[in-house]
């Protein structure tokens, strides 16, 4: 994988909320300015290096392999980029969701979570962010094994399962959930479940993933590579928070 620096993108304003406790009339004093800060957008690239194959094969093969190479590198870039969106630490790549959400809750238990630690996670993000339709769980699929075992104080279980024949997804806690395989699994001091209004995660794609042959370099044979460029950033890191659960 090559990482190279992008080009800078123009600056997204954040905002900065000021608590009032009150309403005064229009000319009163006291008032609150809002203050806006500044969040960057650049454009990372990433690849998935040069997959060679040989003039036989290309020659051979029932299946244009151009093609079907190409189709497996897109997938390869669509992973790539999962990953950096998810856990990019921010410095020479993306700001991932998970590195920029806040904490919300921390669990009392390296490698397990409850009922109750769930709740505390969805109710200390803001109620206007709960009710956006964006609002979601987030966590890996070993996670939801776990949370599938879980049961309230009445014996009811937190997970509701869909129905497939009418689309409607599964849900928990009457929210719906992503499951994210980049996120961490339940383990020491990991991140290993968000909450919050995913609409206000931003992701910078700049133009469409490019796959390219060269024929030259590798002559006889040929090579097959993707390129792609983009960056992402949280606007708002309260709107996004995370379930960490104990260092030990």
């Amino acid at each position: 994988m090559v990482l190279a620096a992008g080009i800078h993108w123009r600056p997204r304003p954040c905002l900065h909320r000021a608590n009032s406790a009150g309403h005064r009339r229009l000319g009163d004093t006291g008032a609150k300015d809002v203050t806006f800060g500044q969040k960057r957008l650049d454009a990372y690239v990433y690849d998935t290096e040069f997959v060679k194959f040989s003039m036989e094969l290309a020659q051979d093969s029932i299946f244009n392999m151009e093609t079907l190479l190409g189709s497996l590198l897109g997938e390869r870039l669509g992973r790539i980029a999962n990953r950096e969106l998810t856990i990019g630490d921010g410095t020479g790549d993306p700001n991932g969701v998970v590195t920029a959400s806040s904490l919300g809750k921390t669990a009392a238990a390296t490698a397990a979570i409850t009922a109750d630690e769930i709740i505390d996670l969805l109710h200390s993000v803001n109620a206007a962010y709960r009710r956006s339709p964006k609002a979601r769980f987030m966590f890996a699929d070993t996670t939801l094994a776990a949370i599938r075992k879980l049961k309230d104080g009445q014996g009811n279980f937190l997970w509701a399962m869909g129905d497939v024949t009418t689309a409607q997804p599964g849900t928990l806690l009457g929210y719906r959930y992503s499951i994210n395989d980049d996120m961490a699994s339940l383990g020491a001091a990991a991140k290993v479940m968000l909450f919050g209004d995913f609409s206000r995660y931003f992701v910078r794609k700049v133009g469409s993933p490019v796959i390219g042959v060269l024929r030259e370099r590798f002559w006889p044979d040929l090579g097959v590579a993707g390129l792609i460029r983009f960056d992402g950033e949280l606007g708002d890191a309260a709107s996004v928070k995370h379930l960490i659960t104990a260092a030990s």
